[in-house]
Order: C-alpha cells, then structure tokens, then sequence
C-alpha cells in the first residue's frame, strides 16, 4: 500500500490534495490540516440486500427505558438501540456524573460497559460511592484502545456502552506522534462507533469536549454522524444544570431539562418552580414580566427582566443574555413606531432571570412588556403573564402549544394570561385576548 497525503477541513470535512487557506465549501479559513492514509487495495462489496418496508419487524426491546420518566422522555420514550449520542458540555460540568445517574436509571436487567480514558478504576470508584451507584451490571475499564474495546463488545454484545471521551480514545490505523486527540483520530474513532453501533444494534454514548468557541472540538462530521447531540450547561446564578437537545432523530430538538447538583449526584428539577425559590414571584417589579416558554415537549414559567436608562454613548447599548439580541432589536423598533416611544437615546438590557438560552418566539410579548414598563417605570403586576409573537406591523400572533402555555400558567397561580386568541379552556376570564401592541397602553391604566 502507498501512503498519500490529503487536507481535510475541520469545519465541514472537505477534502483536497492540496493546502489551501480558505475552504471553498464552508469559506473558513485555516481550517485545512494535513492527513496522511494509505490507499486500500480494491476489496469486493458484499451483495446488496433490499428490504420491503412492511416485512420489517420492531422488536419491543429496542428501546431502553430509563426509570426517571422525565429523562426518558426527554430522548424520545427511551434510548433507542443502535443510536450514537453524543454529550458535550464544559471541562468540569458533570458529564461524567450524569452518566452515573443515566446508568443508575437504566433498567437493571441491562448490562453497561463504561470506558473512561480520563479516570484510573480507582477514581471511578470513588464517584460511584460518593453518588451511592446501585447497579450490578456496570462494568468499567480505563483502556482508550478503540480496536480492541469495539472487538471485545463484539463478542460480549453489551445492551449499551459509554465512551467517556472520544477525544481520549486511540485508533490502531492513525500514525501519530503519540497524540490520542487529534482530528483525524477523533474523526476515524467516530466513523467506527457509529458502524459498531448500527451494525450490532447497540447504543452507544460518546462524551465531547467544547472548544473555546463554545462548540463541540473536533471535526464538524462527527455531530453530523451521529442520532443525537446533547449539550450540559452550567446556571451559575442558580447552581443548576441544563440538558439541551441540538439534533434528535427520534425526539424533540431544543428540548430542556434542569438538574439540580447535590452532595449525591444529580436531582431533576421539576417543572422549573424550583429555580425561582426563595424568590417572592407574584411581587409588582418594574421591568419584570413573566411568561410560559415552551422548549421541545415542556412548556415552564420564566421571567424576564429589562432595564432602559438614557444613554451616555454617542450609539446605545444594547445588551441580551439568554435571548438573541437582533430579536430584542426588533422588538424595540416596533416599539419606537407603534407606541411612539423614542428608545434610541436608551440603553437596554434584557436578561431571563433563570440565565437559560430560549429561542421560542412565543416570550415576545413579555420582552415587549418588560421594556415598556422599564421605560414608563410602572410595575407589572405579579400574577400576570403574556404569551404572544409580535411582528413587524405591531400585530400580536398565536403561538404553537398555546393551550399548553395556559395550563401550566395555572400552575402557578397566574391570575391574568395576556394572549392573541381564544383558548377552549374552564377559567376563560383568566385570559385576556391583546391583538396589537398599541394595546400595551391599555394595560397599565387598568
């Protein structure tokens, strides 16, 4: 065999015989490094075998319940077999915790192989008592060799496997000088679980690191290979976790679910109540509006907080944390034009009070709200909340879950629930129908 050289960009994994310094398929620059293969000789296919779509039978066991039903359905009824999931989140997170606390709420007749090339046996251990782990098939290893791990699962066929991470597995056809996280190892390591796992029915669940950026290290490919992408985030004004779904192919993206971290492990938050307490939420605060925000299959109370302070720049600021800044951006404008409320001498700021990221355009209406009331400085009454997407002709629109939103603002006592239609629900005077932001106004004066 004749070793050959090629650059592939780590980005999008475009391939080239030669250097270049931007990628013509994804335009980034400096992304191109050198990888050195051998050219295979001709090897011959095996034959091609079509399967009717109806003769294809689902056997109940290929998915694997988890105990906490919450988690459970976070990925979708269970965690199907054959599936590749990856977990990334920041040095230190819990990653490792959590996946203690998935294989203690695996069901016990299943059997776990844990490869970690971070720890010894002995820290793993160490964790396992602090977290009071009670499974007795969780089986452990600290071997990083990815050959000899895959052909031992082979013969063992375990019912799902961890990889605890993949930027420290080795891989016996990369040459290397020694380094167990470069990209083509990390890349190569990737192909050969998700091949693993789909040819022998297993689940596997590798854990990623995160660059600097904030994204997953390594070559872009991997997130494209495989079922699922989970990132753990850290709250750190309330010392909770999040667990957020970016790709699921048998669930619900951008779906969410707060941890709580204790002496023992992890504790499910439920139904976010919990990130507000030791907090009086019912008080009139200016600049303080609550509404119910749906993120994959749960919908939750949040609040939203705004500041608007005349300027002393020659351009305002304009500042957002967990909420995409040209939306607020937006909003303000629409502001400006249909409640002729000057805000271009004003700096904003915008903030969710829990410091979780929400991309639902259903919060609209309470950012609206929020900053209005800031800018007039009149209190919002506690035991309010609005739900709504405004557009750009100042028009208040239905929202997807709308019925959703209205009961769980019932669960916390919500006496008025400020939305753009009707709703086929018991305590219709609860809800008050806004169609136009120019009816802002009007709430205040009641």
């Amino acid at each position: 065999m004749k070793n050959s050289k090629k650059y592939i960009c780590v980005e999008c994994a475009y391939a080239t015989m030669s250097w270049i310094g931007k990628c013509p398929q994804c335009n980034s620059w400096n992304t191109l490094i050198e990888e050195k293969q051998q050219e295979k000789e001709f090897i011959s296919r095996q034959e091609i075998k079509l399967n009717l779509l109806k003769d294809i039978k689902i056997d109940p066991h290929e998915i694997i319940k988890i105990s906490d039903n919450d988690l459970n359905m976070f990925f979708g009824d269970g965690i199907v077999c054959g599936s590749v999931i990856l977990l990334s989140g920041e040095p230190g997170i819990g990653k490792s915790t959590f996946l203690f606390y998935l294989a203690d709420n695996i069901e016990s007749s299943r059997k776990i192989y844990y490869f970690s090339g971070e720890e010894t046996l002995q820290q793993l251990k160490i964790r396992a008592e602090r977290l009071e782990l009670k499974k007795d098939k969780f089986f452990l290893s600290n071997n990083n060799d990815l050959t000899a791990i895959l052909e031992l699962c082979k013969k063992e066929r375990p019912d799902i496997i961890f990889f605890d991470s993949i930027q420290t597995l080795k891989h016996e056809n990369i040459e290397n000088d020694g380094s167990v996280s470069s990209l083509s190892q990390m890349r190569i390591c990737a192909n050969d679980i998700v091949e693993f796992s789909k040819s022998f029915n297993i689940p596997v669940i590798i854990v990623g690191h995160i660059n600097k950026s904030g994204e997953i290290a390594g070559p872009k490919i991997i997130e494209h290979l495989v079922d699922v992408v989970l990132y753990f985030e850290f709250d750190a004004r309330n010392n909770y976790r999040i667990l957020r779904s970016v790709k699921n192919r048998f669930g619900t993206i951008d779906n969410i679910l707060f941890f709580d971290m204790l002496a023992k492990g992890l504790k499910v938050v439920d139904n976010n109540l919990e990130t507000l307490k030791g907090k009086n939420i019912y008080n009139s605060v200016v600049g303080k509006c609550k509404t119910i925000a749906v993120e994959g299959i749960r919908t939750f109370l949040i609040e939203i907080e705004a500041l608007v302070v005349p300027t002393v720049f020659v351009n305002p600021r304009r500042y957002s944390e967990g909420i995409d800044v040209s939306r607020v951006n937006k909003i303000i404008g629409v502001i400006n034009k249909y409640l002729n409320e000057n805000l271009n001498n004003y700096d904003i700021y915008v903030n969710i009070t829990q410091g979780i990221r929400i991309k639902d355009v259903g919060i609209d209406l309470a950012i609206a709200m929020a900053i209005y009331s800031s800018k007039i400085n009149a209190a919002i009454k506690g035991d309010t909340c609005f739900i709504g997407e405004i557009s750009l002709t100042g028009e208040i629109l239905s929202v997807k879950k709308m019925f959703n939103r209205v009961k769980e603002a019932e669960k916390y006592n919500i006496n008025k629930t400020y939305l753009s239609e009707n709703i086929d629900i018991e305590n219709k005077e609860n809800c008050i129908i806004i169609e136009n932001v120019r009816d802002m106004k009007n709430i205040f004066n009641k």
